[in-house]
């Protein structure tokens, strides 16, 4: 499996736009770049939408290109862990940035959504 998304917000801003590509595998890997507020969140929102989380149940979130996200992007990242773990799974984030880093630990989210230094440790990790 392979797929992209892209997406810029209503006002077509480049440096808002949104790629998100999903790699094969298990786990799979979802790169992310750009930043992920309420008006940019489509394209991620889209392609977490088409995975199946009983066919693919465990996912990497690849940020490493995310310089910073708001509410709503943690919100899909807790409904997204949510539905995974449901199906007997798991969501670990990778590569994240200082500033999304920032907002975990704030948000106090970091203790369900761990965080590793790549996608590779990240699907590795037991």
């Amino acid at each position: 499996m392979r797929s992209s998304f892209i997406g810029n917000p209503a006002g077509g801003n480049p440096a808002d736009q949104v790629t998100v590509h999903v790699l094969g595998g298990d786990p799979l890997v979802v790169c992310v770049a750009g930043r992920l507020l309420f008006d940019t969140l489509s394209p991620l929102t889209e392609a977490l939408a088409e995975l199946d989380p009983a066919e693919h149940p465990r996912l990497v979130l690849d940020l490493g290109q995310v310089p910073m996200c708001d509410s709503s992007a943690l919100n899909l990242m807790v409904r997204t862990r949510a539905a995974l773990l449901d199906a007997g799974g798991w969501l670990r984030l990778a590569a994240v940035q200082p500033m999304v880093g920032s907002v975990l630990k704030l948000t106090n989210l970091s203790w369900i959504l761990p965080s590793f230094r790549t996608a590779e440790e990240a699907a590795a990790h037991t």
